[in-house]
């Protein structure tokens, strides 16, 4: 089994499973720190994040999952899909026919199988809102856009802190008309409407 699982058309998938097994040990170290590689991921500072215009983005992200998990899980979970995807078709055509498929092969057939399986994540999983009485709370917090661009009846996701610093995904438009929220903008939350908020962009 060793022998297969370091066979040469295996490399991409050991690689994805060594590269889950570093960010677990980095993350563990982070939290002793009293830290977190997640946090810093989901956050990156708004300054030095440029601003950018998202097209046709959004909408494979949002299929992908990505507005419903942290960014450090989502890649996590891509990186295990990949590798265990990977794994699993070089295995049942070594046990049926002795041999494996060749890299250039069996690595698209991985990247398809790690996108449904994020897609399917993404519907379960929803971190995004949480409950209502939770994101009741969130008037007068600052967000950092994270998502798309933000327009007048057109939102996109922020993040946001609680009081409890605990992390909310919320949907987020500007209060005024012509006004538009890029990614990496700091927004101040000022009034909820069902699920969407509307923001001011905050200037520190």
């Amino acid at each position: 089994m060793l022998d297969f699982i370091l066979a040469n058309d295996n490399l991409p998938y050991v690689v994805a499973a060594t590269v889950v097994v570093m960010l677990a040990v980095v993350e563990i170290m982070a939290r002793i720190a009293g830290g977190s590689l997640g946090v810093l991921m989901d956050e990156p500072p708004a300054l030095q994040r440029p601003a950018t215009e998202f097209t046709e983005a959004p909408s494979l992200a949002s299929w992908l999952g990505l507005n419903r998990l942290p960014v450090l899980l989502w890649f996590i979970f891509a990186l295990v899909s990949f590798a265990i995807g990977g794994f699993l078709i070089n295995l049942l055509l070594w046990l049926s026919a002795d041999t494996l498929l060749p890299q250039e092969i069996s690595v698209w057939l991985a990247f398809a199988l790690t996108a449904v399986v994020c897609h399917l994540l993404g519907r379960q999983l929803n971190w995004q809102a949480g409950a209502e009485e939770e994101t009741d709370n969130l008037c007068g917090n600052i967000g950092i856009m994270t998502l798309g661009k933000a327009i007048k009846g057109n939102p996109a996701e922020a993040l946001v802190h609680d009081d409890q610093h605990h992390i909310h995904y919320v949907l987020v438009e500007p209060q005024e008309e012509n006004i538009a929220f890029e990614a990496g903008t700091r927004v101040l939350l000022l009034q909820r409407d069902g699920m969407i908020w509307r923001a001011i962009r905050f200037e520190s």
